[in-house]
């Protein structure tokens, strides 16, 4: 058994909001901004519009043009939903934000994340 497994969650599972996440080469790339787990019962995003977002109040942020998240195309889009993704907050005021699929997410310790890929590899918010 891997110990991801002894656990019962993937790494994914074991981050928070707020920590520092660093790429394979150990470059600061922002801090986690939020975390989804994923759908994989999902085969698109069609009808998960309003995932996350509780009934009215969700009609009401999409009706004044509420992002919707993960704010990439598809068909990236859908493989973050059924696989689960973080988003990263890049470090300096001008740096765009950055989604980083489940499966990029090496290790997990303390207030750091580690990814096992360059931040070049990394989606941006469009």
């Amino acid at each position: 058994m891997h110990s991801s497994d002894m656990s019962g969650t993937d790494p994914i599972g074991r981050v928070h909001e707020g920590m520092h996440v660093v790429d394979s080469s150990g470059e600061d790339i922002g801090r986690v901004e939020s975390v989804s787990m994923g759908d994989p019962q999902a085969s698109t995003t069609a009808g998960n519009e309003e995932r996350g977002r509780p009934g009215a109040l969700g009609a009401v942020a999409e009706a004044f043009g509420g992002e919707r998240e993960p704010d990439v195309p598809e068909p990236l889009r859908s493989r973050l939903v059924r696989e689960g993704y973080i988003k990263v907050d890049g470090p300096n005021l001008l740096d765009t934000d950055r989604y980083v699929p489940s499966e990029y997410v090496r290790d997990v310790s303390e207030d750091r994340v580690r990814l096992s890929v360059p931040k070049e590899r990394l989606s941006k918010e469009q």
